[in-house]
């Protein structure tokens, strides 16, 4: 583990390259948690975040493919396309190559595929993706964003993300928010947890962890184990990188 520094101190780019790059085949999870397990302070990520969290946020989305977000998420922390600046586009041509898009594609995630024309990330930028069920009426979204749908009633994470691969989206990130984490847990698909641990404390009520299912989905019939494969302390802050498969 390093020793404790501060944010002026940190080459989180450095840090990215050294100690992320070597990516998972399955889904990799980037989260930022309090000391009291909450994944949000009054609705937004934000407070629990530092500059440097933030910039390894960003790291972290200049060598992915496609960022996974779920629809309510996208929607209280305004996503809109992904933007990089000239230290992390150069970032992801080392990574990806020199032919790699601009940036990565937003895959919102929503069971009723309930994705207002308005939102940011189909206002602008490159086309994004909806991933929902074969129920939902896609019609609307599908004028502003090229449509996944798997699964019936609920979405076949399996299937969805084996379509993402199909269409060259290997280096799949997940950004949450707490069901969706929890439905691609539940699904055995993310390989790799990132969680930033926040010197902060929440209070927030039940509801507002890391990993939240809805009542009535399905358990874990155990816990999944995670092995750490690294930790750097910065500015009272723990960065933290979990392996799942194979780790037991």
């Amino acid at each position: 583990m390093s020793e404790p520094g501060h944010d002026d101190d940190l080459d989180v780019v450095a840090l990215a390259e050294q100690r992320y790059a070597d990516w998972p085949d399955g889904v990799r999870a980037n989260m930022v948690m309090s000391l009291d397990g909450a994944a949000v302070f009054r609705g937004k990520v934000r407070p629990l975040s530092s500059r440097a969290d933030q910039r390894l946020f960003h790291a972290l989305r200049a060598m992915a493919d496609v960022i996974l977000v779920g629809a309510g998420t996208a929607r209280v922390e305004r996503y809109g396309p992904a933007v990089l600046d000239d230290e992390l586009t150069a970032l992801r041509k080392r990574q990806l190559g020199p032919s790699a898009t601009a940036a990565p594609r937003i895959a919102m995630v929503t069971r009723t595929c309930s994705v207002p024309s308005s939102s940011p990330a189909m206002a602008s930028g490159p086309r994004p993706l909806v991933i929902t069920t074969e129920r939902a009426d896609t019609t609307s979204v599908a004028e502003h964003a090229d449509v996944i749908a798997t699964g019936d009633g609920e979405i076949d994470f399996a299937e969805a993300l084996g379509e993402l691969r199909a269409r060259g989206f290997r280096r799949i990130l997940c950004e949450g928010g707490p069901t969706l984490l929890a439905a691609l847990t539940t699904a055995g698909l993310v390989e790799e947890l990132c969680l930033t641990l926040a010197p902060v404390l929440t209070a927030e009520p039940a509801g507002a962890g890391l990993a939240a299912a809805p009542q009535d989905a399905s358990l874990l019939p155990v816990p999944v184990r995670a092995k750490l494969l690294h930790s750097v302390a910065h500015d009272d802050y723990l960065f933290l990188r979990y392996v799942t498969r194979g780790s037991s």
